[in-house]
């Protein structure tokens, strides 16, 4: 019995030598039979402006520095909320922000680095377009019609404190403008759409489609949310529908993402606030216009 397992084995050796296999039998997932002993990605520093992206290689070697062919890799970014990594080594970036991508093949790891650069302001005009006119002017029958929201009243527009935010809706990549007049009783675009009047202002509204969010209350000591603004525009804000379009949303808070609840956002002066329907994008960085 013995001699025959010796016999057996020795025709096993024999029949690999004869094919030319290297490790013949071996259960290494790297592919060809061989064991990884490098990876190496390329290329190994890539600077990109957020939304841009690149195609990693990752090259795998054994113990004598001989390319393994065919490996299995797995892709891994250190940081998924700035970038993704597709399987095949793509990646995808989304904020601004530095990243390490490991490729990892047999228990062995290889790295990159990914600089994002923040995308380069877009400059608001007061009176301008930000996105494609999607939504019709003003407040919607469910919003504000002069009576308070939120406890949010109508008033003169005599304001003791006046700041201001900045939202973008993107649906499937594509920006929609938000429309002038939120917040607005009976608004009228006066002269060279610089100007815009009404019978009442509510404390929270929007003169034109930049997406910029006026808070002017006409007292001191409140805060104010997404969500409120929300209820005087007349529209729904939920984890999965922003004025009626409907998916997963992304949310981003001055460059960085958001996990909470979309309507509890404070508003705050200068904050920028993007709003993501199903395909993912880099949030813009916008410049508010002067005196604002």
């Amino acid at each position: 019995m013995h001699k025959n397992v010796r016999s057996v084995a020795r025709g096993v050796v024999a029949a690999c030598t004869a094919l030319g296999v290297v490790a013949c039998g071996s259960d290494s997932a790297t592919g060809g039979g061989q064991h990884a002993a490098s990876v190496t990605v390329s290329p190994p520093t890539t600077s990109l402006v957020a939304g841009d992206s690149v195609a990693l290689t990752a090259t795998v070697k054994d113990a004598q520095g001989n390319t393994i062919s065919n490996p299995t890799i797995t892709w891994s970014a250190s940081d998924t909320n700035a970038v993704s990594v597709s399987a095949s080594g793509i990646v995808n970036t989304l904020l601004a922000a530095t990243d390490t991508i490991t490729a990892t093949s047999g228990g062995v790891a290889g790295t990159a680095v990914v600089t994002v650069q923040a995308p380069a302001p877009i400059q608001m005009h007061e009176g301008g377009l930000v996105g494609t006119v999607t939504f019709p002017n003003g407040s919607t029958a469910s919003g504000a019609q002069g009576d308070p929201v939120d406890t949010i009243p109508c008033g003169s527009g005599a304001d003791a404190e006046h700041y201001h935010s900045h939202v973008s809706l993107f649906v499937n990549g594509q920006q929609q403008a938000l429309p002038l007049g939120v917040g607005i009783q009976n608004a009228v675009v006066v002269g060279d759409s610089l100007a815009i009047a009404g019978t009442c202002f509510y404390w929270l509204h929007a003169h034109d489609r930049t997406g910029i969010i006026h808070v002017e209350p006409a007292a001191t000591g409140h805060t104010f949310t997404l969500g409120e603004y929300f209820d005087v525009w007349g529209e729904p804000l939920t984890s999965g529908n922003v004025a009626g379009n409907q998916g997963d949303v992304t949310v981003y808070v001055d460059g960085t993402r958001y996990f909470g609840d979309p309507r509890a956002i404070v508003l705050a002066a200068h904050q920028q606030i993007t709003l993501e329907v199903g395909t993912r994008v880099a949030p813009p960085v916008y410049a508010f216009p002067p005196d604002y």
